[in-house]
Formats: structure tokens, C-alpha cells, sequence
């Protein structure tokens, strides 16, 4: 008697199991609709040297260059500069985003959890954005081309073109949940927060610039249940402002400024520079339509339950002889 109590047991949780409103599906981001819209600025503040790319040897018609705007300037002469240069990137953005992540819904707790979401705010490629640097420090000039650099000391800025951003992603890290209201048969209205790491790609100044940083990614939309498939539409701002201090020194690169008396021209210089400190402000709208497929059961849960309805028949057969 007490084997077959332990029995039905059994049996009753595993279909307990089976019939739990917890549900898990896998998520799709789908692009187009979902997309990030809004502004992403990023900024850089170095200080070091430049000088000309001049070489008597292998460049003798490179450019040269000397602190101060008088005085002579001999033939050959090529003297570093202290600088301190500010590079700042950014604008409008208008992108399409992409990614996968899985959910749990459960209509008895009312809650929903998140599993390896990883979204990519960059779906339909990189995004273009202006680029303007300040330079302070010693007021210069240079030879070949023949120019001058009045630096005030707040510096003078000018645009220099532009950069792609390669990579803007969010990657979860740890926990992700949130509570589900419901407003309508297998409808949920939804908040939540996901632990991720935040991590941007771009080329600032000639170098490869990537940060990554810790953040919590809210999100709050509806989640639509249809049995084997469900939908996730969310509408989120994206602001913060986020500043930090690698002190990090930058392989010497060359870069061609433009001359600013006369305009018009470009200096090839050399640049020896410590990156001193980044800054990161986005203020966005993120839109995301995921579709989502139900997780089949594990396969020995599965067979758990069959086998032990089997057995349960031939018992029942048993019986009735």
C-alpha cells in the first residue's frame, strides 16, 4: 500500500509539472520595428605631444613644427608641442536592433524572469557620427605647410569629420526579472530590469576606442501568451550620463589637422597622447518586438510522465482480471 501511495505521488507531480503556468520561450528581437532612436554622444579629454612627421631621411618633406608664433625657425628644426586635446562624438542616431534572450512567464506568480538576453543597437550596420576636437596648450607653428596655432586657453575647436561607431551592445551578466500585471486574457503589462554589460566600439583619434561597463537595462512593455508562441513589444528611454578615468597611454599615432591660419591646408603631425578620462551620454528611445517560441519540455520529464502512466494502465488492468 505505501509503494503504491509513493506512486501516485510521483505521479501527481509530475503532471503538476506539466501543467504549471510557468511558461519559457525563446525570443527573437525583431528588426525592423525594434530600433533605438535619439542622441549618443561620447567624449575624450588627453593631454601629451605632437610634433611633425618630419624625418630628415625618410620624410625630409614632411611637416615640422615649434612651440611659440616668433622667433626663427631653422631648416631642420622639429621640437614636440604640449597639447591637451578634447575629442567629442556624437549626434543623432536612428538605428535597428536585433538580438535574442529567453523569458519566463508565469501567470500564478505574476512574474517574468530573463535568461541571455544579448541585443545589438547596431542590426543594420554602423552608425556615422560628427567628430570635433579642441586643442589647448602651447600656441604653435609649423612648416611644410606653413601655418600657426593660436591656442586660448579654453582652447579652439573645429570639426574633423567623422567615425563609425562599429558596436553598441547589452549583454546580460546576472539577474533580469520583473512583475507582470495582467490587463486581458493571456495579457500582461510588464516592468523589469536586467543586469547587463553595456559595451561601445569606435575609432577616436586615429586608435580604437572600446569601453564596457556595468549597467541595469530597465524594461517595461506587454507580453501577449498564445500557448506554443508569445510577444514581447516594449517602449523604454534609454538616459544616463557615465564619465571614466583609464589614464590609459595611447600607442603614437599620425593624424592630418587642419591648419587653422590660413585655413585650408593640413599639418601631418604625430601624436603622443595619455587618454585622461571618457565620457558616455545617451539619451534614447529603445523599441523592441520580440517573438518567442515555447521551450519544449525536457525530454525526461517527458518520458517520466509517459512511463508512468503506462504503468499506472497495467496496473489498472491487473486489476479488472
Amino acid at each position: 500500500m505505501r509503494r503504491w501511495r509513493l506512486f501516485w505521488a510521483i505521479l501527481g507531480a509530475a503532471g503538476a509539472l506539466r501543467l504549471a503556468p510557468a511558461q519559457l520561450y525563446d525570443f527573437n528581437v525583431v528588426a525592423p520595428p525594434s530600433g533605438i532612436s535619439g542622441n549618443l554622444a561620447l567624449s575624450a579629454r588627453t593631454q601629451g605631444t605632437l610634433v611633425g612627421n618630419y624625418n630628415p631621411d625618410t620624410n625630409p618633406n614632411g611637416t615640422r613644427t615649434k612651440p611659440g608664433l616668433f622667433g626663427p625657425f631653422e631648416p631642420t628644426e622639429n621640437v614636440p608641442v604640449e597639447v591637451r586635446i578634447g575629442a567629442a562624438i556624437g549626434g543623432n542616431i536612428n538605428r535597428q536592433a536585433g538580438g535574442i534572450f529567453r523569458a519566463t512567464v508565469d501567470g500564478g506568480t505574476n512574474t517574468i524572469t530573463f535568461e541571455n538576453l544579448s541585443l545589438n543597437f547596431l542590426a543594420n550596420g554602423p552608425a556615422v557620427l560628427p567628430v570635433t576636437i579642441t586643442l589647448a596648450g602651447q600656441s604653435f607653428r609649423t612648416r611644410n605647410p606653413d601655418s600657426i596655432y593660436v591656442l586660448l586657453p579654453q582652447g579652439v575647436t573645429f570639426p574633423i569629420g567623422t567615425v563609425n561607431l562599429s558596436q553598441f551592445t547589452a549583454v546580460q551578466t546576472g539577474a533580469g526579472a520583473g512583475v507582470l500585471t495582467p490587463v486581458g486574457a493571456n495579457t500582461y503589462n510588464f516592468t523589469a530590469a536586467v543586469a547587463v554589460d553595456l559595451t561601445l566600439v569606435a575609432d577616436l583619434l586615429g586608435n580604437p576606442f572600446a569601453q564596457t561597463f556595468p549597467f541595469v537595462l530597465p524594461l517595461q512593455g506587454q507580453v501577449v501568451v498564445l500557448g506554443d508562441t508569445a510577444l514581447i513589444t516594449s517602449l523604454q528611454q534609454l538616459n544616463f550620463s557615465q564619465t571614466f578615468n583609464p589614464n590609459l597611454d595611447l600607442p603614437p599615432f599620425e593624424f592630418g589637422l587642419p591648419t587653422i591660419l590660413p585655413p585650408g591646408q593640413t599639418a601631418n603631425l604625430i601624436f603622443d597622447l595619455t587618454l585622461e578620462e571618457i565620457g558616455v551620454n545617451v539619451d534614447l528611445d529603445i523599441n523592441l518586438r520580440a517573438e518567442g517560441t515555447l521551450v519544449p519540455e525536457p525530454a525526461s520529464l517527458t518520458a517520466l510522465g509517459i512511463g508512468l502512466a503506462a504503468l499506472a494502465r497495467r496496473r489498472r488492468c491487473r486489476t479488472a482480471k
